[in-house]
């Protein structure tokens, strides 16, 4: 029996080899075309064959959901030479065992040992099982009635908050964004940066090279490390074979003032979160502001990602005045460095938890089968669910990508509610109206794979805000109703569909 499934195995690789040679022959017609036939065609079909045939079988191998690995499979099938090149720019796995080597406090979660002990009374709260989970999986600890939230809407006062608290700081400031830019936004935050480094404070900055390289003056931040500033890039982008994590973002928005203050949202340093956007206008965002305990889990964030850009870890005290604000609070991070999928974990914990109603809030839809799956049950159980999104998407593609999921969702019975005429970029989810998550975490396999993200959860005075908020928002959306969407154009649908095709990829 062994000898006849090996042989089958053998005879379905042969046959799998065969048929990407057969392929990339075709392919390769085109580059004849271009240059003239000899050893360098020759070398070049060779290599390019082989190399597609390993990737080929490197993918296949893998131990993950067919969906995930299809499409890779098709393309380097029919298109080789387009499938290697995205291959190396957008498939390539962290380098987890080089951070092994270089960062070991990260590969050995060290800085786990920097959060908060507590002995929260989690079996008192409706919610308790869900932060349960929560310390269980990710190791983070739950904060009882000690952290206070605040829900911030819109850059007009997020920033004015910010900037005020900033001015306030007397020891340091820890400031991390996705996007920095040196517009009049981001220079009313960073010119206080400055002026605090120059005082004498310790002021860190870090932000993600990839989301703000293009929207930086490099004088201004010339200037601001003269002025005392430290600033660390989050993995310099170079598009080189060697360099695997070129589709890695530090998507994160932290910051900490003194160990007394954080902020965790969804808001980057830019005028168009400010609605000073001449093509968005009003921008529909949120964030939190924190107080108590709990910030002691923003730092360590901070503290860590710092260490991962420049190998440093920062030790600076924290506030440990106590103050009662009642309810549960944690704060989670997921990214591919040893803690891919946490949140999403976590998600699904929270949706499969809810008796009563769902809210998810989001700029970006694009639903892996477990969370489709989820939400279908969640539905059929009789739960009522709520999603939000831009009735006027970032990027037409962006756009296409989130419709594409309307049809199915609207079968199961989920309420989709789009923002009128704006975009919405808000990253929350609610439960039962009890527990929440805000912070920059989208819906959609980017960041629940690939990107550094930050969520606050939360249960208390806090999640009433931004259930009201929710239904805020909703008094300005247009709800898509199942019949209006059956009857959309037959061009859409098909562009709907190709998007949805490769929309895991984005």
């Amino acid at each position: 029996m062994k000898r006849i499934f090996l042989v089958v195995a053998l005879a379905i690789a042969v046959m799998f080899i065969y048929t990407v040679v057969v392929v990339q022959y075709i392919n390769f017609t085109s580059i004849r075309n271009i240059f003239p036939s000899g050893i360098f065609v020759l070398l070049l079909e060779i290599i390019m064959g082989l190399l597609a045939v390993f990737i080929t079988f490197r993918i296949l191998l893998k131990q993950t959901y067919a969906y995930k690995k299809s499409h890779w499979i098709l393309l380097m099938l029919f298109n080789p030479l387009m499938g290697i090149v995205l291959y190396f720019i957008f498939a390539r796995e962290f380098r987890t065992k080089h951070l092994i080597k270089t960062r070991h406090m990260i590969a050995q979660k060290e800085f786990l040992k920097l959060e908060e002990p507590t002995s929260p009374r989690l079996d008192d709260h409706e919610v308790g099982s869900i932060f349960k989970f929560i310390h269980q999986t990710t190791g983070r600890s739950v904060y009882e009635n000690d952290t206070y939230v605040e829900l911030l809407n819109n850059g007009d006062v997020f920033f004015p908050r910010l900037i005020d608290e900033m001015k306030k700081a007397k020891e340091y400031i820890m400031m991390e964004f996705y996007i920095i830019k040196t517009d009049t936004t981001g220079r009313q935050v960073l010119d206080v940066l400055k002026e605090k480094a120059e005082s004498g404070i310790d002021v860190y900055l870090l932000y993600d090279h990839f989301g703000s390289q293009k929207h930086c003056s490099k004088q201004y931040l010339s200037d601001l490390k003269k002025s005392g500033v430290k600033i660390a890039v989050f993995d310099p982008q170079q598009l080189t074979p060697l360099n695997t994590n070129v589709n890695f973002r530090n998507h994160r928005k932290a910051i900490v003032i003194d160990g007394k203050v954080g902020f965790v949202g969804g808001m980057n340093l830019a005028d168009e979160y400010n609605h000073l956007s001449s093509k968005f206008g009003f921008w529909r965002d949120s964030h939190v502001l924190i107080k108590g305990n709990g910030v002691t889990s923003i730092q360590n964030v901070f503290v860590k990602d710092w260490y991962y850009v420049l190998n440093e870890v920062l030790d600076k005290p924290l506030d440990k005045t106590v103050e009662l604000f009642e309810g549960l609070f944690t704060v989670i991070e997921s990214g591919p460095d040893f803690e891919n999928g946490l949140i999403k974990d976590v998600y699904l914990k929270m949706i499969n938890h809810a008796k009563k109603s769902i809210k998810i809030v989001t700029p970006y839809l694009i639903i892996e089968p477990e969370m489709m799956l989820a939400m279908k049950i969640a539905v059929l159980s009789g739960v009522k669910v709520q999603i939000l999104v831009p009735g006027l998407p970032d990027t037409k593609t962006a756009g296409f990508a989130t419709r594409s999921y309307y049809e199915v969702l609207l079968e199961y019975g989920v309420e989709i509610y789009e923002y009128k005429d704006h975009f919405v970029h808000s990253k929350i989810l609610i439960i039962d109206d009890n527990i929440c998550s805000l912070g920059s975490v989208n819906f959609d396999p980017r960041s629940f794979h690939l990107n550094f993200e930050v969520t606050a959860i939360f249960s208390n005075e806090a999640t009433t805000d931004v259930v009201n908020s929710f239904y805020h928002d909703l008094e300005k959306s247009k709800r898509i109703t199942e019949e209006e969407w059956n009857n959309r154009g037959l061009f859409v649908r098909i562009i709907q569909s190709l998007v949805n095709l490769f929309s895991p990829l984005f």
